[in-house]
This record gives structure tokens, C-alpha cells and sequence, in this order.
């Protein structure tokens, strides 16, 4: 199997890991897709004792049974389970329900195993830059987990620390992944509108993401920076003097979460916060393009002076100028009914594969608009609407660019919020004003210039580098230095095939000597002609014991070649 050999080297250096893996999807009756998969080849001793059950698992509970092997597998499989759930353009609403339930269920680590933590990723000791330390966490998590301090200058923190040895297993397990990814697209066709190996690599971004503090910090400040025309919104500061890879320290917000706080504020309180958080976060998706990705309650806070302030900016999209007018024209062919129209625009946000019917998705897009039109704009609920862009996508396989599945995710969490909040929030009105914005941006002479201009500046650019890349490219030649790849396309099989029959021919050669050896020894020996006199010999004569082992192996070699030919066709 010619797969990658990094993955392939870690796979084999954390067998123990592998094989743990396995008996977990095993235990929860996946064993039918493991062997599909192949995967035994690497632990030939588990898949010794398990034997491939007679029908693909398939039932009501699949969904479930898969996502209770997430949760037992860890931190890596319950993210992969959280990041399939977010992805609606590849994943059916069934799966996507039971992984948006898995839930880090960690115990917190004890004081006295996290100041030394926190005490060697400072440098110092955690004294020199906290008045008071609460060694208790608030929150733990899969990576890490949360403290309240306060700093020596009186200054409320929240401090959040990584767990040890998180990186490490993480690493491996993505590792693993990978390999179990690349069987899965080879051997298990039913499984390829998941894009298995393109799935991993999007939750190695994420993981990584994640596990840098340093990069969230720099997001926190990003978001900061860029809502600062929103003066309802508050985001916590960094204190970057004390964020490291591994420690990660904010102003502590004295508020609420919305999640605890909603019971208590008035009707009048209610429609406010709703309205600034649909500006707040329209204002992300349209203006600035950089947006928070997991705004459920619990990442919001009221305030005491009745501002919202936002926490947790571990999962952020960002959406690029270009990309943001084809939001506003996708809003705008869907007012219109412009199905030819939504068909390029989706063509630009993702890409169309081999199995995609252009005719079918274009009969699937009219009927959605088409249940829509005359609807009155108030009665639509655009979190529905937003899921069901997101699920025609899958049906019609068309792969979604990661920010834009981002932004779904995001629009619908927010506008379930708003909805919680006032259940009369007009958010139709309150979106008008941001995609007319928009449009006038694109299709107004000074925007055009604009992007005229920039367009231009780039091609001058490529154009400044040919010279200088095509005289790299003629002195890799001269040195002898220039390589060039040709990838090949299912052609691992035939080679494979081959090889199988290349050994079926030997062992059919050495059949063919033993039986014609056995056979000369057997004519030859002295036990095949009566002795001088006419008397037999007594006894059985070694050439006949010769001949009779070469025919026993060659029937025992040709029983093996028909048991192996008969196998492969199973």
C-alpha cells in the first residue's frame, strides 16, 4: 500500500494507540467498514479474531453508535465529530444531530499540578505577576482549562492554561487519521462525499489552531481592533506580557453569560441586546470579514452597563473582500430567483465534482426558491434557510469552502440567539442595510477602479517574477536538478493484482517441479522394478518416501493458491 510514509511510520510507532482505536469502532459494530478498509493489514492479529459481519452496519441508531466511539476515542475524534457537525454540506442531518452532542468531559487537573505547569511556561513563579491564584478551574476542556486571577496592579484575569501532553496525543492521533483517511477514500467508495483525507486536513488546522495560544491572543486582538466602530461590543484585552504557546491570559468581563443571565433581563433589555448582536454581527460578516464562528450563549456576556462582550475565539472565519460580494449576490440572486445565477455563484464559493449533476442542482435550487417566493421576508426564518443552502450543497456534491460552512454555522447560532432573545426581531430589516452596502461597493465605478487597480497590481507582480523564476528554473536544468513528477491514478490496484499473480505463477512452477520430480524419483527408484530373481524388495524405499512428500507438497501448494484466488474474489 503506497501510503504516506510519515503517517505510515507514526501509524506503526503508536500501534498500541492503533489498536485501541480499532476495538473501540469494533465494539460499536463498525467491523464490516475496518475490514473494507484494509486496515488489518497493519494489525494482522486483531483482524484474526474479528470476522466481517455478512451486511454493511446500517440502522436508525448508526449515527449514535458513532458518536459514542468519538466520545470514548478523546479530545482528537470529539472535535472531528464537533467539525463534521458544522459541515451540513457533507454530512446528512442525522449524524450532524448526534456529534453536535459530544461534549469534552474532562475532570479538571488538581493546583498542584498546574502552577508548576504555569510556573515553567512564565518562566517565574506565578506570585511574581498574581496577588491571588484560584487554583480551582472554572471550566476544563479537552486543551486546556480556565483560572481566576487577579494581577498585582489589581487587574481581574482569567488565565487559561493547556493540559500536558495534550499536543503530543493530538499529533498522533492525527497522524493515525490521516492514514485511516487515505483507506477510506481508496477502499470505501460509499464514503468519499465526506472527502476523508481533506476532512483531516481541516481538522489538523483547527487542532493546531486551538492548541496555540499565542494565535487565539492574536485573534482576541484582531476582533478587538476591528469592532471598534461597535461601541455596544466589548472584547476582553490581552495581557500579552503573559501569553505564551501555553498560557493564554485576558481582562476578566464582569458579567454574565447570556446562558445564566437571559432569565433575568426585562422584555426592554431583551429586544436591545438582540439588536446589538444582529448588528454586531452582521457588521462581521459584511464589513470586516472576520467573524466569530461559535457564538452560542455561553461565549456571550451581558455586562453590568448593558454592553455584550464576547469571549472564546478559539474557531474564527474570515471572509475576504471578493468572497463577501458574492455573499451579498447570492442574497440577492435568492430575492430575484436568479437560479442560473446561485449555480456560478456556488461554483465560485466551492467546486462541483464528478458526480454533480449541473441540471439536477439547478431543479433542486428552483425548488427551494420557489417554496420561498412571496413569502413575506418577515415570516422567513434565515437560520432554516441557511441550512438548507448548506445540505443542498451535499445533496448535489458540491464541496463548500470552510469559511463560508463557517458562516453558516455562525449565522444560524447567532440567529437562534436573537430569536431567544426577541422572537419579533425583524432580522430581514436589519440585514437589508449591510447587503445594499455591499452592492453598491461592487457595482459602483469607484469600487470597480478599485478592484481594477488591484487586479492589476498583482498581474505586474507575477509578471516581475517570470524573469527571475525562469532563470531558477534553467539552472535546475543545467545542474542536472530538475525533477519532474508524473502521478498516476488507480494504478496501485493493477500493480497489486499483479504482484498477486506474479506469486500464484511461482508457486505454480514449483508445483509443476514437484510433481515431475516426485514423479522421476518414483520411475527411477529401485521400489518401482521387482528385484533380481523376482523377488520385491522388503521394506518401502527412500524414493518412494521422496516422492510421495514432493506430491503431498505440491497438493498442500496448490490447495494454498486455490484458498488465496478464492479469498481475493470474496
Amino acid at each position: 500500500m503506497a501510503l504516506s510514509i510519515l503517517g505510515m511510520h507514526r501509524t506503526y510507532g503508536n500501534i498500541k494507540r492503533l489498536r485501541h482505536i480499532l476495538s473501540v469502532f469494533i465494539r460499536h459494530g463498525f467491523s464490516h467498514v475496518l475490514h473494507q478498509m484494509r486496515v488489518f493489514d497493519y494489525v494482522p492479529r486483531i483482524g484474526r479474531l474479528i470476522e466481517p459481519s455478512t451486511t454493511a452496519e446500517t440502522g436508525d441508531d448508526l449515527p449514535r453508535r458513532l458518536a459514542h466511539a468519538f466520545q470514548e476515542l478523546g479530545p482528537t475524534f470529539i472535535k472531528l465529530g464537533q467539525l463534521l457537525a458544522t459541515r451540513p454540506d457533507i454530512v446528512p442531518a442525522p449524524f450532524q444531530a448526534a456529534f453536535a452532542k459530544l461534549q469534552d468531559n474532562v475532570i479538571p487537573l488538581p493546583g498542584e499540578k498546574i502552577v508548576p505547569i504555569l510556573a515553567s511556561a512564565l518562566g517565574r513563579s506565578p506570585e511574581e505577576f498574581f496577588s491571588t491564584f484560584d487554583t480551582a478551574a472554572t471550566a476544563a476542556g479537552s486543551i486546556g482549562q480556565v483560572h481566576l486571577a487577579v494581577e498585582r496592579d489589581g487587574t481581574a484575569v482569567v488565565v487559561k492554561i493547556r493540559r500536558p501532553g495534550i499536543e503530543r496525543l493530538i499529533q498522533e492521533d492525527l497522524a493515525l487519521l490521516e492514514t485511516l483517511g487515505e483507506l477510506v477514500e481508496r477502499y470505501v467508495s460509499e464514503l468519499a462525499v465526506i472527502r476523508p483525507l481533506a476532512t483531516v486536513n481541516e481538522l489538523r488546522r483547527v487542532m493546531e489552531s486551538e492548541l496555540d495560544f499565542i494565535g487565539e491572543a492574536s485573534r482576541a486582538s484582531k476582533f478587538r481592533e476591528s469592532l471598534g466602530e461597535n461601541p455596544g461590543v466589548v472584547v476582553p484585552r490581552v495581557r500579552w506580557d503573559l501569553v505564551t504557546r501555553e498560557v493564554l491570559v485576558t481582562e476578566r468581563l464582569s458579567g454574565r453569560p447570556l446562558s445564566q443571565a437571559e432569565a433575568d433581563l426585562s422584555p426592554l433589555d431583551r429586544r436591545e441586546i438582540a439588536a446589538g448582536l444582529a448588528d454586531c454581527f452582521l457588521r462581521q460578516y459584511f464589513v470586516t470579514g472576520f467573524f466569530h464562528a461559535d457564538p452560542h450563549p455561553g461565549n456571550i456576556f451581558i455586562l453590568p452597563s448593558g454592553e455584550v462582550g464576547l469571549i472564546d475565539f478559539g474557531q474564527v472565519g474570515h471572509l475576504p473582500e471578493n468572497l463577501r460580494y458574492t455573499l451579498g449576490q447570492m442574497l440577492l440572486a435568492l430575492k430575484t430567483g436568479d437560479i442560473d445565477g446561485m449555480v456560478d455563484l456556488y461554483a465560485e464559493i466551492g467546486e462541483f465534482s464528478s458526480s454533480t449533476s449541473v441540471q439536477s442542482f439547478r431543479y433542486d435550487l428552483g425548488v427551494l426558491i420557489d417554496r420561498n417566493w412571496g413569502v413575506p421576508v418577515n415570516r422567513i426564518d434565515f437560520s432554516v434557510l441557511s441550512q438548507e443552502l448548506l445540505t443542498l450543497a451535499r445533496r448535489n456534491g458540491v464541496y463548500l469552502r470552510r469559511d463560508f460552512v463557517l458562516i453558516g454555522k455562525s449565522f444560524v447560532t447567532i440567529a437562534g440567539v436573537i430569536r431567544s432573545l426577541d422572537p419579533d426581531f425583524r432580522l430581514d430589516q436589519a440585514l437589508a442595510p449591510f447587503v445594499r452596502r455591499l452592492l453598491i461597493g461592487l457595482y459602483h465605478p469607484a469600487g470597480a477602479v478599485k478592484r481594477g487597480w488591484r487586479l492589476a497590481s498583482r498581474f505586474m507582480g507575477l509578471i516581475r517574477r517570470v524573469p527571475e523564476d525562469a532563470r531558477d528554473l534553467l539552472e535546475k536544468a543545467r545542474a542536472g536538478k530538475l525533477t519532474i513528477v508524473f502521478h498516476h491514478e488507480n494504478l496501485n490496484g493493477v500493480a497489486e493484482r499483479a504482484a498477486r499473480a506474479l506469486d500464484r505463477l511461482t508457486m505454480g512452477i514449483v508445483i509443476a517441479a514437484l510433481v515431475i520430480a516426485g514423479s522421476i524419483v518414483f520411475v527411477a527408484g529401485p521400489g518401482s522394478r521387482p528385484a533380481e530373481g523376482g523377488v520385491p524388495p522388503v521394506g518401502i524405499p527412500l524414493a518412494t518416501f521422496l516422492a510421495a512428500g514432493a506430491f503431498l507438497g505440491a497438493i498442500l501448494l496448490g490447495a494454498y493458491v486455490l484458498w488465496g484466488i478464492f479469498h481475493d474474489r470474496n
